[in-house]
């Protein structure tokens, strides 16, 4: 399974004045993930305690054999894909924004974008 990963400067950017407090999961990272497959598979996780279980969570949520993952903490994430299988997967504090840095990124790549799943971790 590929994971990727966010950068380590979104993880500060995400977190700036919330460092000393839980997040609203009750950890100080509520890890989320996103998951996507062939033939139009997905599953997500959100409000983990860790990043591995975030990930374990959302493969158990997949109907198929889901082979693209996106982790996140205490954020929104969103993936769309395009009528030629790219993937485009967008990472914010709102769902709407995940969603459109994701359709930006699709676009890119693709035509006929559309969201395939998105997911708050907070």
């Amino acid at each position: 399974m590929r994971i990727l990963k966010q950068s380590a400067l979104a993880a500060v950017l995400a977190c700036v004045g919330a460092a000393a407090q839980a997040g609203a999961c009750g950890y100080a990272y509520c890890w989320g993930a996103v998951t996507i497959g062939p033939g139009g598979a997905w599953g997500y996780a959100v409000g983990q305690a860790n990043e591995q279980t975030a990930v374990n969570m959302a493969a158990q949520g997949c109907q198929y054999n889901c082979t693209d993952t996106y982790t996140f903490a205490n954020a929104c994430a969103a993936s769309a894909v395009g009528n030629n299988g790219y993937v485009g997967w967008g990472e914010a504090q709102s769902r709407w924004d995940a969603e459109a840095l994701a359709m930006g990124y699709c676009a890119q790549g693709s035509g006929g974008c559309g969201i395939q799943v998105w997911a708050c971790s907070q």
